[in-house]
Formats: C-alpha cells, sequence, structure tokens
C-alpha cells in the first residue's frame, strides 16, 4: 500500500495539473482576447476622438484659408485698380511735362523777341 499511496499522491497532483493545464489553457486564452479586443476597442475609440478632432480641425482650416483667398483676391482688385490710377497719373503728369516744356519754350521765344525787339 505504501507504493499505492505514493503512486496516489504523486498521481493525482500531476493528473490535476495536467488536466488544470488543458481546462485552464482555453479559459486564459479567452480572457487574454477578451482583453485584447477591450483594449483594441479603447484604442479605437481614442482614434476615433483623435478622427473626429482632426475633422474639425481641418473644417476650420478649409474656412480660413477660403477667408483669405477672398481677402486676398480682394487685395489684389484693389491693387490692379491702384495700378490703373497710376498710370492715368503717370499719362497726366507726361502730359502736363510735355505741355510745361512747350510753355518754357515759347516764353523763351517771347522774351526774346522782346529783348530784340526792345533792343532796335
Amino acid at each position: 500500500m505504501d507504493l499505492l499511496e505514493i503512486l496516489e499522491k504523486l498521481i493525482i497532483p500531476v493528473a490535476t495539473a495536467v488536466g488544470g493545464y488543458f481546462v485552464g489553457k482555453p479559459k486564459e486564452q479567452a480572457q487574454v482576447e477578451a482583453t485584447n479586443v477591450e483594449n483594441a476597442g479603447k484604442v479605437i475609440e481614442k482614434w476615433e476622438g483623435y478622427s473626429n478632432r482632426l475633422a474639425k480641425d481641418i473644417e476650420q482650416l478649409r474656412a480660413i484659408i477660403e477667408d483669405l483667398n477672398e481677402a486676398l483676391r480682394l487685395a489684389n482688385d484693389e491693387r490692379m485698380a491702384c495700378i490703373r490710377t497710376l498710370a492715368d497719373l503717370q499719362k497726366k503728369y507726361d502730359d502736363l511735362m510735355i505741355l510745361y516744356n512747350k510753355l518754357q519754350m515759347e516764353l523763351k521765344q517771347i522774351k526774346k523777341a522782346k529783348l530784340s525787339t526792345g533792343n532796335e
């Protein structure tokens, strides 16, 4: 009996350990997978939050870009109007300079004629 008791004491714990391993392994695997799924869900929720914030940021930037494009268009229109006004003013200035030079020449001729008629 001594041998039977020893075998019984040795076999029962070994059989229990082996049985526990085979029964516990799938349960442990299922718990690990459940934890992985739960963690993946948390990661997905976190990235969904990032995605939503990014979408809002993109929409705000789009609105800002549209406003800037409109301001740029208006500034360009004003610049073109200034260029046209400057060209008109330059033309008027050139015309006035031509007239001024003609008048200066006529004035010189009148003075010259006056001097020559006054000297005679």
